[in-house]
């Protein structure tokens, strides 16, 4: 019987998708905060949206929360973040 060995680093090649553009500036952008359910993420997202606003310029901060770290984001969350905003963060935190 012959073995196949399987090699972990991954097959290298190029994302099926390109990178979004970066943004220039978040300067009068509507952006989107998303908790992905992690303890104190809402914290974290609070000092956030404060920082963009105050100190960047946001425009508007949307908020969002996905049921849990390990889910996906509803798809009616994820259509309205593409819909409505220029940018997103996820918050990770603990």
């Amino acid at each position: 019987m012959a073995e196949e060995l399987m090699n972990p680093i991954g097959y290298g090649g190029k994302a099926q998708k390109p990178l979004a553009q970066r943004l220039t500036s978040v300067r009068g952008k509507t952006i989107a905060l998303l908790d992905i359910g992690f303890p104190n993420s809402g914290v974290f997202l609070d000092r956030m949206e404060s920082l963009l606003k105050d100190r960047y310029g946001v425009a508007e901060v949307v908020r969002h929360a996905k049921p849990s770290p390990t889910r996906m984001a509803k798809p009616e969350v994820r259509k309205d973040i593409l819909s409505r905003c220029h940018g997103v963060i996820e918050a990770v935190s603990s």
